[in-house]
């Protein structure tokens, strides 16, 4: 575990897919907010710890709306209840966003380019991927062009609906990307890739897949057969059709998010909404349902029913409406290397009727492979490298959806990827190079079960039912200072010191502190042993001189140098380095005192 390129992490670290340092984050907002609801220090305080995120992730403020994938690995979920890292992550941005509004803080954060390089280059596809690449493009100094073709930035993120995603959310949040840095934008436009080759030094394809996956044969060309897609975009771009829904039965195929969010979209236009899938309800299975549980929840709340382990086998028109049959499916996935491959098998005999007036199709999306034919390979799909996201054709480059589908953090990943490749080919550098040389380890819960407190987690106010089928307004307040508080002090900071730092950044050391065993005077009794929370230190045996004798051992990673050690031994066997006994004993009483 010692080994350079090793750290120990915590699990929700692990599992974002940008590596944010969550715990870091949750003890430096924690003790932030507790002072500044004391009085002692400023409001704007935070913005060190926005500044810090912001300048890591760009977008962060839309996933702490969207996102929480790292909250589904939280150790304390072991205790009590897992927590809630999603809402902490939007308490930092929305107190930012609500501080801009009032005037107590300029619009912008000051962002100064590291260099100013000659080279252009154009990014395609204004979604996650080319913001992320955009910014950090920017931020490097060179100069960044950003094509869009639609008549606003932000891609498959304004088919999110309002009562997730707020509109002014996101454009705030898309604001603050590009006018603090002026990156040049034109919108309604998407030029040529012989063009951008002609014009620019490199180009970035994040055109996301804004095409609908094809309907099958067998469903297509009956009257009230839709796309998701369609659908979600009538309703951002339009009016919605209320007229056109209202009262009518659907019935929407998929197990996605986007499948989520266009039948609790469609009940909020007055329809009937029902949703089958071919996922099981068993999320711990490798056929379980992929939807966030806050959705699937919230749709069921709002009356949608969800047919698991269904897939559409036939489609017949009757008196105007749609009579479908399904299937049973009994395996969506084939486990391959430790991969997930699509592989649905189904049994026939086991089948259900329905009847609707509207069937909507969300089974995925497509790129649109007539634009990016040049970088297709035989297959008909994009052809990159996997870890620096270059094309066939070398100055292109690739990001997002349109090379690798995935959620909102994995677009943002991939722009920032695409960003140091392109950064690095302009530069004339190796592309490869010491990239992902880290090996992350996960730690498990750190201290013993029993030793850690039940703390309840702080409750949001949720819109009632009733209120949420008649708008699209934001379902799910957020965090106010005292369930902050309350909700980062549920942390259990899992991950190694190393990969956090926050007491040194809130100087309450001047460095990491570890414990060290003074050979001469540790004699094994195992005081150390009992009081170690982290299960750090251990006791071993061996042979001096034909004696047998005992020493404690402490590993490196688990200790957190809290000083209890020390503090306990009768021998003055240890020690925790860069504090004497009487630091530590001040340190203890101040901590009882709280």
């Amino acid at each position: 575990m010692g080994v350079d390129n090793t750290l120990l992490i915590s699990p929700c670290r692990n599992a974002c897919p940008l590596s944010r340092t969550i715990q870091r984050h949750n003890v430096l907002l924690h003790h932030l907010g507790k002072l500044i609801k004391g009085g002692l220090v400023r409001e704007d305080a935070f913005l060190i710890v926005f500044d810090e995120i912001f300048n890591f992730n760009p977008l962060f403020g839309i996933c702490g709306y969207v996102c929480g994938l790292c909250e589904n690995f939280c150790n304390r979920a072991e205790v009590d209840e897992r927590v809630h890292i999603r809402f902490i992550e939007r308490f930092i941005f929305d107190w930012y966003h609500e501080a801009v509004r009032k005037g107590k803080i300029p619009p912008y954060r000051p962002i100064v380019p590291q260099n100013s390089f000659p080279q252009r280059i154009a990014i395609v596809g204004g979604g996650p991927a080319g913001l992320a690449a955009a910014f950090f493009l920017k931020k490097m100094g060179f100069d960044v062009h950003l094509f869009e073709q639609k008549a606003k930035l932000g891609g498959a993120l304004r088919l999110i609906p309002s009562f997730r995603l707020p509109k002014e959310v996101l454009d705030f949040a898309i604001d603050q990307v590009i006018a603090s840095l002026k990156i040049k934008v034109c919108l309604n436009t998407k030029p040529t890739l012989n063009d951008l080759k002609q014009e620019y030094d490199a180009v970035l394809l994040a055109t996301g897949t804004p095409l609908p996956r094809p309907i099958p044969p067998f469903a297509q060309g009956y009257k009230g057969v839709e796309s998701a897609i369609d659908v979600l975009s009538t309703i951002y771009w339009g009016d919605g059709n209320r007229e056109k829904y209202a009262g009518k039965d659907i019935i929407v195929i998929g197990g996605s998010g986007v499948a989520i969010d266009t039948a609790r979209s469609l009940r909020r236009l007055g329809a009937n909404v029902s949703l089958a899938c071919l996922e099981c309800e068993d999320r711990s299975s490798k056929d379980g349902i992929l939807v966030n549980i806050e959705d699937e929840e919230g749709a069921k709340e709002e009356g949608i029913k969800i047919y698991y382990s269904r897939g559409l086998q036939k489609v017949e028109e009757k008196g105007g409406r749609l009579d479908l049959t399904f299937c049973r499916c009994t395996s969506v996935y084939d486990l391959k290397d430790g991969r997930k491959v699509f592989n649905p098998q189904f049994d026939s005999s086991d089948t259900i009727s329905l009847s609707t007036d509207f069937l909507i199709f969300a089974i995925g999306q497509v790129p649109d492979r007539e634009y990016l034919r040049e970088v297709l390979n035989d297959r008909g799909f994009v052809e990159a490298n996997p870890l620096t996201l270059q094309t066939k054709e070398e100055k292109i480059f690739v990001a997002g959806d349109v090379f690798r589908i995935g959620r909102v953090p994995e677009a943002i990943r991939a722009g920032k990827e695409a960003a140091e490749s392109i950064k690095r080919y302009l530069l004339k550098e190796d592309l490869e190079a010491e990239r992902n040389t880290i090996k992350y380890i996960p730690t498990p819960l750190p201290y013993p079960k029993e030793r850690v407190s039940q703390k309840p987690a702080p409750r949001t106010k949720r819109l009632p039912v009733e209120e949420r089928l008649h708008n699209f307004t934001l379902e799910q307040e957020g965090f106010d200072l005292d369930q902050l508080i309350i909700e980062t002090g549920r942390c259990l900071h899992c991950g190694g010191c190393e990969n956090c730092r926050a007491c040194v950044t809130l100087g309450f050391r001047e460095d990491l502190c570890k414990m060290r065993v003074i050979e001469e005077k540790c004699d094994g009794c195992g005081y150390c042993v009992d009081v170690c929370v982290t299960q750090a230190i251990t006791i071993k045996e061996y042979e001096k001189n034909g004696v047998i004798r005992r020493i404690a051992e402490v590993d490196t990673f688990k200790c957190r140098g809290c000083g209890v050690c020390q503090a306990t031994c009768p021998k003055e066997g240890c020690e925790v380095t860069g504090f004497s006994l009487r630091q530590i004993y001040a340190q203890i009483d101040a901590a009882l005192s709280i």
